[in-house]
């Protein structure tokens, strides 16, 4: 994985294009079409399976830094890593509880 968008779940802070969070989020959890409110809770249940597979300090420093470049070689989580995530997931709770929200079918 490009270490510029690693950075962008680690740390917390844009390091490329807000679409390649969408992207990585959907690759890890095995899930697609996750939607903006659905971010956060996403990226915080990935991150224990990050912090396991991504040991470095630096990644996790929460800064802003363009300098740290390259790839890094991240697995693909297995079904019970993704498993765990959705259960991280709906442990949270959930932003839109108790509003009008609007259902849109295609």
């Amino acid at each position: 994985m490009n270490i510029q968008r690693l950075r962008n779940l680690t740390t917390g802070r844009l390091h490329t294009e807000i679409g390649h969070v969408y992207e990585d989020l959907e690759i890890i959890t095995g899930e697609n079409g996750l939607m903006t409110h659905m971010l956060p809770r996403a990226a915080r249940a990935v991150e224990p399976w990050l912090r396991e597979h991504v040991t470095e300090p630096r990644f996790w420093d929460g800064e802003y830094d363009t300098t740290h470049t390259g790839d890094y070689a991240l697995p693909e989580p297995t079904a019970d890593d993704r498993a765990a995530m959705f259960e991280r997931y709906k442990a949270q709770p959930n932003p839109l509880e108790g509003k009008n929200v609007v259902a849109v079918q295609a």
